[in-house]
C-alpha cells in the first residue's frame, strides 16, 4: 500500500503544477455548480424571455453531464501516463517492486475511484434528478469508462498535444451516446450501440421511468461491451509500452 501512496502523492504534486490537469480534475465540481445554480437561472430566463420551457430537458442535461465526468478524469489520467512514458518512469517502475503490473493496476483504479465519488456527488447535488436504484447500474458502467478513456489516450498518443487532440475527437463521440438516446427514434438507436456512453445513458433514461428490468437487461449488455473495450485497450497500451 505504501508504494501506491508514493504514486498518489506524486500525482497530486504533478497535477498541482499543470493548469490543464487542474482544470480536468476540478471539471466535475464545475459541472455540479453549473447545474445546481446555472440550470434554474437559465430555465427561468428562457421561460420569461422566450417562453421556452427548459425543464423537459433536465434528464438529457443530467445524462450528458454525468457521462462527461469519467471522460474528464480519464483524459487527465491519460495525460499523466503520457508524461510518465516520456520521462521513462513507466520503464523505471518495471524494475521496482511495484512492477509494471502494479503501476497499471494503480492507473486503472485511481480514475475509477475518483469517477465514482464525483458521479455520486453529481447525482446528489446537481439538483436535476431524484436518485433511483437503477442509477447504481449506470454508475458501474460510468466508472469503467474512466480507465477506458485513460488507456485510449495513452495507447494512441505519442505526446500530450496528440493526447489533447484525441480527447477532443473522443469527446464528440462519447457525448453522442446521450444525444442518440434522447433524440433519435428507437428504431435507429441500434447504430450507436458501439458508443460506450450509449449504455449508461439508456440505463439512466430507463431508471428515471422506473423500468427496472429493461435497465438490468441493458446493463448486462453494456457491461460486456465495456469490459471487452477495456481489455482491448489495455492490450494495445501494453503492446505500445513494450
Amino acid at each position: 500500500m505504501k508504494k501506491y501512496q508514493v504514486l498518489l502523492m506524486n500525482d497530486i504534486r504533478h497535477a498541482g503544477t499543470d493548469p490543464v490537469l487542474i482544470v480536468g480534475f476540478l471539471g466535475p465540481l464545475i459541472l455540479i455548480i453549473l447545474t445546481r445554480f446555472g440550470f434554474p437561472m437559465t430555465a427561468h430566463w428562457l421561460e420569461t424571455s422566450y417562453s421556452f420551457d427548459l425543464n423537459p430537458y433536465r434528464d438529457f442535461t443530467t445524462a450528458l453531464f454525468i457521462v462527461t465526468i469519467p471522460m474528464l478524469l480519464g483524459i487527465m489520467t491519460g495525460l499523466l501516463m503520457l508524461d510518465e512514458r516520456d520521462e521513462n518512469i513507466i520503464s523505471y517502475f518495471a524494475v521496482t517492486p511495484l512492477m509494471r503490473k502494479g503501476y497499471l493496476v494503480y492507473r486503472l483504479i485511481l480514475p475509477i475511484v475518483i469517477s465514482a465519488i464525483w458521479s455520486v456527488m453529481f447525482l446528489v447535488y446537481s439538483g436535476l434528478t431524484e436518485f433511483h436504484i437503477e442509477y447504481l447500474l449506470m454508475l458501474v458502467l460510468l466508472v469503467i469508462e474512466a480507465p477506458c478513456f485513460a488507456m485510449l489516450v495513452a495507447a494512441f498518443s505519442a505526446n500530450k498535444v496528440e493526447g489533447l487532440a484525441l480527447y477532443k475527437i473522443g469527446a464528440i463521440v462519447f457525448i453522442a451516446g446521450p444525444i442518440v438516446i434522447f433524440f433519435v427514434p428507437d428504431v435507429w438507436q441500434w447504430v450507436a450501440v458501439w458508443i460506450p456512453t450509449f449504455w449508461p445513458a439508456k440505463i439512466f433514461l430507463e431508471g428515471s421511468k422506473g423500468e427496472t428490468f429493461a435497465a438490468i437487461y441493458n446493463f448486462i449488455i453494456g457491461f460486456m461491451v465495456h469490459i471487452a473495450l477495456l481489455i482491448m485497450i489495455i492490450r494495445l497500451f501494453i503492446r505500445r509500452a513494450d
